[in-house]
This record gives C-alpha cells, sequence and structure tokens, in this order.
C-alpha cells in the first residue's frame, strides 16, 4: 500500500510540473471585427405554420466601427413580413456600443399588399456585448410614416413607437 501511495503521489507531482501556462486567447468579441461577418439563423415551422427566419451581414469598417444589415422574414396568421433594417455601430470601448439607423418592414395580406405595405422607422440605442457569444441591446424606434402595419401581424394592433430591451445567446 506504502508503494501504491508514493507511485500515485510521484506521478501526480511529475502531471502537474509537466503542464505547460499557455496564454488564453484573443478576444473574438464583435469590437475587434474588421471586414466582412454573415450569420444567419431559423426556426422549425411551428404547430400553427409559422415561419421565422433572420440573418445578419456586418462589415467592420475600423476596429471600432461597423455597418450593419439586418433581415427577418416572419410568417403569421394573417400575414407574412420581412423587415430589414441598416445600422451603424461605434463601438465605446470593448463591450460597450450606441447604435443608429433606419427599419423598413414590408408586409403582405397573404395574397395582396395592405393599404399601406411599409412601415418607416429610425432606430437608435446602445448595447453591451457581455461576453463573446450573449450580448443586451435597448433601442428605440420611432415610425416615420404613418402606415396600417401592426403589431405581430395583426392590422386591428396598432404599431406604436417602441422601446425594446433585447438579448442575443450565440451558440
Amino acid at each position: 500500500m506504502k508503494i501504491l501511495v508514493q507511485s500515485f503521489l510521484f506521478l501526480f507531482i511529475i502531471a502537474s510540473n509537466g503542464q505547460t501556462i499557455e496564454e488564453p486567447p484573443a478576444s473574438n468579441l464583435p469590437s475587434s471585427l474588421s471586414g466582412w461577418s454573415v450569420k444567419g439563423h431559423a426556426y422549425p415551422i411551428s404547430a400553427i405554420g409559422d415561419v421565422h427566419k433572420s440573418f445578419m451581414v456586418q462589415y467592420g469598417i475600423f476596429k471600432s466601427t461597423q455597418l450593419e444589415l439586418q433581415g427577418f422574414y416572419d410568417t403569421y396568421i394573417l400575414s407574412e413580413r420581412f423587415r430589414s433594417s441598416q445600422l451603424f455601430k461605434r463601438y465605446l470601448n470593448d463591450r460597450l456600443y450606441l447604435l443608429t439607423g433606419l427599419e423598413v418592414e414590408v408586409a403582405t395580406d397573404k395574397d395582396e399588399l395592405l393599404d399601406a405595405p411599409y412601415r418607416l422607422g429610425f432606430v437608435a440605442g446602445t448595447g453591451y456585448d457581455v461576453s463573446e457569444s450573449f450580448m443586451i441591446e435597448l433601442k428605440s424606434n420611432v415610425q416615420l410614416n404613418k402606415s396600417t402595419i401592426g403589431a405581430f401581424g395583426e392590422t386591428q394592433i396598432a404599431m406604436p413607437s417602441v422601446y425594446t430591451i433585447g438579448s442575443k445567446w450565440k451558440f
């Protein structure tokens, strides 16, 4: 038993001293993005036939400045929607950023266009990259035109100027 304990202790000391210390990898936060980046996501079709898809194209002009094109396609019971936003992001430090841009939403009534088939809005807000795979945004969307497009595919629910808190978990 004494030989077993001594052998175990000897192997433990060799293994613990034989480990190499590595530097942590460089941060891959979006603030370090330069050049092009393309991402996309889609949910499975739901039980009632709803479809939800999105994409994002980012272009890093400088280390702290980005342009983004986002697109969202959603189908609901009464309508289909395509929403796109063109955003300008400016990082204040490695994680905190400001954003501004325009958002356009187009709706069809399954067979025909609605009376005012588009909604135009001005987007402004701030965001924080908590980690490489999780971010939080606080945005304001002020509608610039008079449109009959309602919330969640319903024309009876008016679309007000909205303030949103959102997050995205990337995996």
